[in-house]
């Protein structure tokens, strides 16, 4: 899931906002065990506690280990926002601003906050009467959010700002991929700043322009370079995850995180969601 779903900035805003975020192995001996947690989720799902358990839920519980809903661990991005959204529409009791949240006055903190909670209308409001270059690059990315290509360009055109550069930059980025423009999106990307926040998403769809270029072998060796030099990060997972689709090839046994030759760079229970990483198709 950390390379699915969760590497989707849609789900780490929102879960950031309304939810704690676990992960932990279900078996104490995994890389993530954690007996407590172990505990608390089996109370819940008695059937987890025993032997051959097949890939478990992700769950939404109260901290009292009530469940309020769940989603399965090979579901998509947009599954798991609408599962989210599901749940705390039917609990509102979740969804109550904080005391921060209330007391905030700058509208670009607002708006920030409209975003994570989805509410993409009410982030432009908060900016509409917001002049400067954060409030432009803000709205710039909203577009973007939206595939609405020309709005963003309008946007992103206005902001002068050159510690922006490297995030306009990636942002049009998309606007290329999602016209599967990949020699452009190659161009584009090569040399990204290894300083910038966002250097290890580039990084990645650097590796995608690659791949769909034919260039696997290429593509495998900036996804491996980018996932041993980087912090771990969600572009890390997903990169991983493309790595380890890319590796096995078309018609071979996928990699997963177990010892020997096929295992992921990080060792890890990586996202090997059903039918593939998506980005490679």
């Amino acid at each position: 899931m950390r390379a699915g779903p969760f590497s989707d900035e849609r789900v780490v805003r929102l879960a950031n906002r309304r939810f704690v975020s676990l992960y932990f192995d279900l078996s104490t001996r995994g890389a993530a065990g954690d007996a407590d947690a172990r505990a608390f989720v089996v109370k819940a799902r008695p059937a987890y506690g025993g032997g051959g358990v097949p890939t478990p839920d992700v769950l939404f519980m109260t901290p009292a280990g009530k469940e309020l809903g769940s989603v399965s661990n090979y579901a998509t991005s947009q599954q798991v926002l609408a599962k989210m959204q599901e749940v705390l529409k039917a609990h509102p009791q979740w969804n109550k601003p904080s005391a921060a949240e209330k007391e905030l006055a700058d509208p670009i903190a607002r708006a920030e906050l409209r975003t994570d909670l989805l509410d993409f209308e009410g982030a432009r409001k908060e900016l509409a009467a917001t002049e400067g270059d954060r409030a432009q690059y803000l709205l710039g990315r909203l577009a973007r959010r939206e595939r609405r290509w020309d709005e963003m360009e309008k946007h992103f055109a206005l902001v002068k700002d050159p510690a922006f550069g490297a995030d306009v930059r990636m942002e049009r980025a998309y606007r290329l991929w999602d016209a599967r423009e990949h020699t452009k999106l190659l161009r584009h990307l090569t040399g990204f700043p290894k300083e910038s926040p966002r250097f290890t998403e580039a990084r990645y769809h650097e590796g995608l322009a690659l791949y769909h270029l034919k260039k696997r072998d290429e593509a495998i060796k900036v996804w491996a370079s980018t996932i041993k030099a980087c912090p771990q990060d969600p572009w890390i997972y997903r990169s991983d995850w493309a790595y380890c689709d890319a590796k096995a090839g078309d018609g071979r046994r996928r990699m997963f995180s177990t010892s020997g030759p096929k295992t992921s760079l990080l060792n890890r229970h990586g996202y090997m969601g059903r039918g593939g990483n998506p980005d490679l198709r």
